[in-house]
């Protein structure tokens, strides 16, 4: 896990107040609908290309898994609980963390917890 604070600009605006914001759910119970999204490097896509996996999420070997075939690269990418894709926004409960192999048929994330909060 990572965290970056930004300051505020000379007129006090914080970021989220510029770009906006995504609320993150912290403890959650696995087993929802989730929509991940990352940029993958192979062919066609070549980084250059936003997909999407959309399953319902398990706990498999201390993380949660949806299935996906998105492949490198793909890492950091958001998980979006409730995503509205009429507006794109959604509840960020993980992120693009593992594939199960090279040729993937899953994605896995970290469930956020206590030290995931702290951060």
């Amino acid at each position: 896990m990572a965290a970056m604070v930004v300051d505020a600009n000379k007129s006090g605006r914080r970021l989220t107040d510029v770009v906006g914001g995504t609320p993150v759910a912290f403890n959650r119970a696995v087993g929802g609908k989730i929509s991940s999204f990352g940029c993958p490097a192979t062919h066609p896509q070549l980084g250059e290309e936003l997909l999407r996996c959309v399953g319902t999420e398990k706990k498999e070997n201390g993380q949660q898994m949806i299935p996906c075939d998105m492949t490198g690269a793909s890492s950091g990418g958001p998980w979006l609980a409730g995503f509205d894709e009429a507006t794109g926004k959604g509840t960020l409960v993980s992120v693009n963390s593992a594939l199960d192999g090279f040729t993937p048929t899953k994605m896995y994330g970290e469930i956020l917890g206590a030290t995931a909060k702290t951060m």
